[in-house]
């Protein structure tokens, strides 16, 4: 690789996650609770035993690369070399739904949420992929913004954290219920969706995609990221509050005479996601972004 291209991995690599977390929980591991369909040897339970290779995709020859894996019909129609590529009938098929809408932008005392939400899906996916599994990712706002199917490749990890680099943050509102309904079509094996959202959209339209996709024999992990200053609004005096999503005009108002209802609010909605989540045999976890992420990680994983 070049250089400069070598440098910009560099770049992309550190931008979104400190290579001091992944080094801190590289070993533990993502276990799922559920069976895995397909062939599996290690980490999961499976109905299945056994290991298979698959042909996957061609990229274009590079010196050094085995001969044997030449596909030299592409080379009599084409009259150039490419080497066929295979993914392993791996542990278990994950896809990460990563949440960029306008509302994710927002960070008072910390990064943001969508940073945050960047440096889990880096971290999860990277552990999966040590272990075993095929990673996928989607990345969305009111729609699919970015899409690489699950795999496990050498060059898997690097295409998922080149869709979170080069997807910019935007500032349209989510449709969250809109794109875990399009997923299902997607989802033609049994398998896990780990969905990283601030959640805000309606509740009750959420929960009833994210039950379509546990009858389609999908293990779900939904992880709520919010900022503290969304839980607890500790703002004081007169603040002028802007929305990140929309064009709603500013609204100017002394916090204190809302703190209490508004709590009694987001509580609410934090507690219409966890006791919906628990009905359906969904995993939910609340992270507040000034949470290290990896004393979250290591204490997560740990647990499950």
């Amino acid at each position: 690789m070049p250089a400069a291209g070598r440098r910009r991995d560099k770049l992309m690599y550190e931008t979104i996650i400190d290579p001091a977390v992944l080094s801190s929980v590289a070993h533990l591991e993502l276990i799922a609770r559920q069976a895995v369909e397909g062939s599996v040897s290690g980490l999961h339970h499976s109905r299945y035993q056994g290991r298979n290779v698959e042909f996957n995709e061609h990229r274009p020859y590079n010196p050094g690369d085995e001969l044997r894996l030449v596909d030299w019909r592409v080379y009599a129609k084409t009259d150039r070399f490419h080497v066929k590529l295979f993914e392993e009938d791996t542990n278990l098929r994950a896809l990460i739904l990563t949440d960029l809408s306008g509302s994710m932008q927002f960070g008072a005392s910390t990064i943001s949420k969508a940073a945050y939400a960047r440096q889990l899906a880096a971290a999860l996916s990277y552990l999966m992929l040590m272990q075993g599994d095929s990673v996928g990712l989607a990345v969305f706002d009111r729609e699919m913004r970015g899409y690489i199917p699950p795999r496990h490749r050498s060059d898997q990890w690097g295409a998922l954290l080149e869709t979170m680099f080069t997807v910019s943050p935007s500032t349209e509102e989510s449709d969250i219920a809109s794109v875990l309904s399009g997923m299902g079509e997607l989802l033609k094996k049994r398998g896990m969706v780990i969905l990283i959202s601030d959640l805000i959209d309606e509740p009750a339209a959420v929960l009833k995609s994210l039950a379509l996709l546990r009858k389609r024999q999908q293990e779900i992990l939904v992880f709520h990221i919010l900022a503290p200053e969304e839980v607890d609004l500790p703002y004081h005096g007169t603040v002028e509050f802007h929305a990140l999503e929309g064009e709603t005009d500013p609204l100017t108002t002394a916090p204190k005479r809302l703190r209490k209802k508004y709590q009694e609010r987001i509580h609410e909605f934090l507690d219409e996601y966890r006791n919906g989540c628990l009905e359906q045999g969904i995993d939910y976890t609340l992270i507040q972004t000034n949470r290290s992420l990896e004393d979250f990680l290591r204490e997560y994983l740990q647990r499950r």
